[in-house]
């Protein structure tokens, strides 16, 4: 019997997995890059991390900010404020002022826990000394003090905390077991625990590298800022961007916002002991195996880097009218375009402006809001800029929902539906109503 074989030569291109974790990288933003190197540290033994001094770099564009004064009238105007014009549901105190309502206390401990609910901070912090609200309430240190211990027994856990240390203690103290270890690294070293120092922190506290990493997992778990469980602040999401376009005398620049990304280090102490020959065949290729992995990742993120400047650096040339002259002047721009000008592949490009946001002197945008359409773009573009327009001047804490934007515009005979005000909306990157409500009562 004759068997016939048909062997067929075929061509198939697959992406290693250092290729893979290359357009990983590249798709990241800043703040998930950090979060990934971070991570790197804790499964990589050779990979030691080296921190900024200060964890964030104040942008070009920050406003210095008058600080508020806690004394008694402005804590009285305030809780007016919050009778009068905010609603329940919608105020972040609203939930400690009804733990505090459920504790049925005599009416002076009543006010002072009032009191001090309303001198939280942004954070849920309280930075006023028990002395200082004593001498303002005209009481004893030791009614405020043991209304401060109420305090901090309310939910969620850490509200009420002189510092950030003393937050991360509060939660950590609420678990059962307690973890002794990770309470001494939130009480005493925070500074070692931000420049990722874990093995000093294993030293002065007699333990283990290993139970020094399980610990700081447990504290990266915590909520550094209490308050923001409350209320709709929970809502309101955080952008950092990733890029800052700046103007001095007519010309733009563009100021990439990493500084605050750890730089990594390769420890070169188990190369000694690798060359010492104390180690067998399965841990030198272990060790040999994560020094690799090290040194494609450090690459990976330099090419992430240069990769991500030369595309900002072609949409700060393409889109300069928009940058001189704000939105309205956007120019027609696909990732093709940009890919076939700076010889790299289309999804190279598309991994590059996803997900990344950048700052101007018009506000935040996402990268993704410079990419228009040929057809009909002056159209569109002018739809944008009413639609930007429209929210900037709606009354304060009375933002117009989609269809009341839909409906204003029809009336300008910008005929448009609902769901394209959507579209448009989150293509400026302009939060829901109620998340712009929220943000101007805040």
């Amino acid at each position: 019997m004759v068997v016939f074989v048909d062997l067929t030569l075929t061509q198939k291109q697959g992406l290693s997995p250092a290729m893979q974790t290359s357009m990983h990288l590249l798709q990241m933003n800043n703040l998930q890059l950090r979060t990934y190197i971070a991570d790197l540290m804790y499964r990589n033994p050779v990979v030691e991390l080296e921190c900024p001094e200060i964890d964030f770099k104040p942008n070009p564009f920050e406003r210095s900010r008058s600080t508020r004064t806690n004394h008694l009238s402005d804590q009285q105007d305030e809780q007016d404020d919050y009778t009068a014009e905010q609603s329940a549901e919608q105020d972040p105190l609203h939930d400690l002022f009804l733990q505090s309502a459920a504790l049925d206390l005599k009416q002076s401990d009543s006010e002072i826990l009032r009191y001090l609910i309303l001198s939280l901070d942004e954070n849920g912090f309280l930075t006023e000394s028990a002395s200082e609200s004593a001498r303002i309430l005209k009481v004893s240190e030791q009614q405020v003090q043991s209304n401060i211990v109420r305090l901090q027994s309310m939910e969620p856990a850490g509200i009420g905390a002189a510092n950030l240390s003393d937050c991360l203690v509060l939660q950590l103290q609420r678990m059962t077991p307690v973890n002794s270890i990770a309470v001494q690294i939130a009480a005493s070293f925070l500074d070692q625990l931000a420049k990722q120092q874990t093995g000093t922190i294993a030293k002065a506290l007699g333990v283990t590298r290993a139970e020094v990493l399980e610990a700081c997992e447990l504290i990266l778990t915590l909520n550094p800022r209490p308050m923001n469980g409350l209320g709709v602040r929970s809502e309101t999401p955080y952008i950092l961007p990733d890029f800052y376009i700046t103007e001095e005398n007519g010309q733009l620049h563009i100021i990439m916002n990493d500084y605050y990304l750890p730089k990594i280090i390769i420890d070169p102490i188990y190369q000694q002991i690798i060359q010492s020959g104390t180690l067998d065949k399965s841990d030198q290729e272990y060790i040999q195996k994560n020094y690799k992995e090290a040194e494609e990742i450090v690459n990976f993120i330099s090419y992430r880097k240069s990769t991500m400047q030369k595309v900002m650096q072609y949409i700060l040339h393409a889109q300069k009218a928009f940058f001189l002259s704000g939105p309205g002047h956007r120019t027609a721009m696909n990732n093709a375009e940009i890919a076939a000008a700076l010889n790299l592949h289309e999804s190279t490009i598309s991994r590059a402006v996803t997900g990344k946001f950048f700052q101007c002197k018009w506000g935040v945008y996402p990268l993704r809001s410079l990419f228009t359409h040929r057809i009909h773009e002056a159209d569109t573009d002018q739809v944008l800029l009413q639609l930007q327009e429209l929210i900037a001047a709606e009354p304060a804490g009375a933002a117009y929902s989609d269809q009341q934007l839909a409906e204003i515009l029809s009336q300008d005979g910008v005929q448009i539906a609902r769901r394209t005000v959507v579209k448009y909306r989150q293509k400026l990157g302009i939060p829901t109503s109620r998340q712009r409500n929220a943000h101007k009562r805040a």
